[in-house]
């Protein structure tokens, strides 16, 4: 870079169909002879930026004049190797591949792209956070109301041309498709005629060698499917048009007869080649989860009084794995023939058991949240009321944890938080019931013990929070606690009463000095 000196080797020659002699002398005017000057000017550009970090490498594509007089294009990779004593750039090395086959194909991809209903694009997204569409074909102004040109170094006009209420969602997809791989699935509206219109998007990930991730997709409008979607829906239809269902067998039964038609995705779905068994009801409810036969069997005769076969339930396939399927169907003219489809929805109820799990389940202590706490002592309560079962409520805090999270920082404090859940956890039974209800609040529900039983896990659990201290990098942090105990009693008119009276004994452990268990008389009532 400071002198000039350059080095190629016969292919690159070859390339432009000279040999390495007829080049000769060879030095940096020789590539600046061939290549084309507006692609040398963006060579120069990039080869800068690279200089100065903003890129971790140098990459252009560019136009070089072969010997018979057209023009060869070429993808240009370099990289700098050495700096001067001054720190000026001294040695690059790097590749030029002929690409001009490629070349000629992407014209003619884009001249057919161009025929195909929506947008066919590339999309990029590069370390530093900017987005551009690298290629795009002229459904982009069908769909976006954007030239694609105009987006091929930022895609902000695209972007801007979805709906505010939608954006979060496709931004948030976008990344849940790089950092997962997996291919991004879309539907959003967008606006730019002032009409909101439905699109549906689908592109497969690439990671790029700087970092960067490409998709290749195709984008298409899908408003007048999403308005017959969105009717069906108002009215409670059963069936959507136009959505791809993944996993869906067909199936016909005879209630009268016992007699049934599989679809070959039904075997698949089960486990079975076609042939391998005879289809029937009696198969399909031997291989209902015994627990749900009686909700297929429910279905199934609602059936013949509405028409309509709805159920969700679990079946075991051949190899005895355990699934969840959606069984859809409608009974016909004849009073005894059910026509439907049976869905593989084991992922997405797995995807909703984990949701509501995590819906009343704290995420810092992994023990229940306030939202389980309040659900277990409903049930509690109401258990009691039936069964007059003992029921003991304990109600503590850390004492002064405030001046944990002032002194340490906030993330001691969440270690002392989720040490104390430990703590606590291994002192409990396993039917005992131990949530977080607020930030160093928690709660413990006692099942089957009175008074006397309550006092002693409580004590318990007070000295084993105050005699394990938190270790942390050679920081050492103690805590204590203050406990409020309440027994269920005939006095007691309702589980929010009494979880007030349980609070009440524990305000009154802070007012004696904490560090102390209260148990609740009937002054605290």
């Amino acid at each position: 870079m400071q002198t000039g000196e350059t080095h190629f080797n016969e292919r690159w020659a070859e390339i432009i169909g000279y040999t390495l002699d007829e080049l000769q002398p060879i030095n940096i005017q020789t590539w600046l002879k061939f290549v084309h000057p507006d692609d040398g000017s963006e060579s120069d550009k990039r080869l800068t930026e690279h200089f100065d970090g903003k890129r971790s490498f140098y990459e252009c594509e560019a136009r070089m004049r072969h010997k018979d007089g057209r023009w060869v294009w070429v993808r240009d990779y370099g990289k700098l190797v050495s700096r001067t004593a001054e720190g000026k750039p001294e040695w690059v090395v790097g590749t030029h591949i002929d690409i001009s086959g490629l070349k000629e194909l992407s014209e003619r991809f884009e001249a057919f792209a161009d025929l195909l209903p929506g947008v066919v694009y590339q999309y990029q997204q590069r370390p530093d956070g900017r987005s551009s569409f690298p290629f795009a074909s002229q459904g982009l102004r069908h769909i976006y109301g954007v030239a694609p040109d105009a987006v091929k170094e930022d895609a902000a006009l695209v972007f801007e041309a979805i709906h505010p209420e939608d954006l979060p969602r496709v931004a948030r997809t976008i990344n849940q498709s790089a950092q997962q791989g997996q291919d991004w699935v879309c539907e959003y509206r967008v606006i730019h005629t002032g009409t909101p219109r439905w699109v549906f998007g689908h592109a497969r990930p690439q990671s790029g060698i700087d970092g960067s991730v490409l998709w290749y997709g195709m984008i298409i409008d899908i408003t007048e499917r999403k308005k017959l979607e969105l009717e069906l829906e108002k009215s409670q239809a059963n069936l959507k048009l136009a959505q791809k269902i993944a996993r869906t067998g067909h199936w016909e039964a005879n209630l009268e007869t016992g007699a049934l038609y599989w679809s070959d995705m039904v075997f698949q779905i089960l486990g079975f080649e076609r042939g391998e068994v005879e289809p029937s009801v009696e198969l399909f409810n031997s291989l209902v989860y015994p627990e749900d036969l009686t909700a297929v069997r429910k279905s199934e005769q609602e059936a013949q009084q509405i028409g309509i076969h709805d159920v969700q339930h679990r079946m075991f396939t051949k190899s005895g794995e355990l699934i969840w399927v959606h069984e859809l169907a409608e009974l016909q003219a004849d009073g005894v023939t059910l026509i439907g489809t049976v869905r593989d929805v084991t992922t997405q109820k797995q995807l909703e058991l984990k949701l509501q799990q995590q819906a009343v389940i704290d995420p810092l202590t992994q023990i229940g949240n306030r939202r389980y706490f309040h659900q277990a002592l409903q049930r509690e309560y109401n258990r009691y009321q039936r069964y007059h079962t003992p029921l003991c409520l304990i109600m503590f805090d850390l004492d002064h944890f405030k001046r944990v999270n002032d002194t340490y920082g906030h993330a001691m404090g969440d270690k002392v938080l989720k040490a104390t859940a430990e703590v606590v956890g291994t002192n409990l039974r396993q039917q005992d019931i131990f949530s977080r209800i607020g930030g160093e609040e928690f709660a413990i529900l006692l099942p089957g013990l009175d008074v006397s039983g309550g006092q002693l896990v409580a004590e318990k659990l007070r000295e084993a929070i105050a005699t394990n201290p938190i270790d942390d990098n050679g920081t050492s942090v103690s805590v204590s606690a203050t406990l409020g105990l309440v027994a269920i009693s005939e006095d007691i008119d309702s589980e929010e009463q009494l979880q007030q009276i349980a609070d009440r004994a524990l305000y009154l452990g802070k007012q004696k000095g904490r560090n102390c268990l209260i148990t609740a008389d009937k002054t605290l009532y």
